[in-house]
């Protein structure tokens, strides 16, 4: 089965601010209307030995402390 690649629209650059352009036409049905992008920032948690710790997880994997 083929596929269509999107990944050139959503990394930044030219083939992104046309998609933008097209979404927001689509979207409010009229001209000039920009979509809104928004970037998300998670932030890293760490246990008290200093090791990361993922999203959801309730236990240090490096020593088994509860963070």
């Amino acid at each position: 089965m083929d596929g269509f690649d999107l990944t050139k629209y959503q990394e930044e650059g030219e083939e992104k601010e046309k998609v933008k352009k097209i979404l927001g036409r689509v979207l409010s049905g009229r001209e000039g209307y920009e979509v809104v992008e928004e970037k998300r920032v998670e932030k890293i948690r760490k246990c008290e030995c200093g090791w990361p710790i993922e999203a959801g997880q309730k236990f240090c994997p490096e020593c088994g402390m509860k963070c």
